[in-house]
């Protein structure tokens, strides 16, 4: 169960409120006035784990400030990755002979699938059915609905 929801949101409010160059104390700092609330589960949740363990045993949950600058540098690079791929796709515009390739051996395909419709279908013969079923089925006498009425008229 995530401790923390929708982060992304709440790193986006706290990282508008600060100077361009911060630093983690700061984004801790801030994060904890504008989201006391979650600052208070995340605290707790490490302590519920830290008091839950066994003795010998490694918490896998990190110190809440930790968790928060890990937090914050997840968020940081996960933003910085996609800017990069956009900045890729608009440098790689598909140059107007591919798309005429492209074209062309869709128009190839399209002839290909047009071929393959024009040959005529083999057909498969029909399956048999097993006649000595059907006619266990017409021999077993059918019984009166005579105990339905029956019921009726107790009534």
């Amino acid at each position: 169960m995530a401790i923390l929801h929708r982060k992304e949101e709440k790193i986006q409010a706290v990282l508008g409120r600060l100077p361009k160059k911060y630093t983690d104390e700061q984004f801790l700092e801030m994060f904890i006035k504008l989201y006391s609330k979650d600052w208070g589960k995340i605290k707790s949740a490490y302590t519920k784990q830290a008091q839950d363990k066994e003795p010998g045993t490694v918490i896998n949950m990190p110190k809440p400030d930790v968790y928060l600058k890990q937090l914050l540098a997840i968020y940081l690079q996960n933003t910085a990755t996609p800017k990069a791929a956009e900045v890729k796709e608009e440098v790689v515009a598909e140059p107007v002979a591919e798309v005429k390739k492209a074209k062309a051996l869709a128009k190839k395909k399209e002839t290909l699938v047009e071929a393959d419709k024009a040959e005529p279908k083999k057909t498969k013969a029909p399956a048999t059915k097993k006649a000595a079923p059907a006619a266990d089925i017409e021999a077993a006498p059918k019984k009166p609905k005579a105990a339905a009425k029956k019921a009726a008229e107790k009534k």
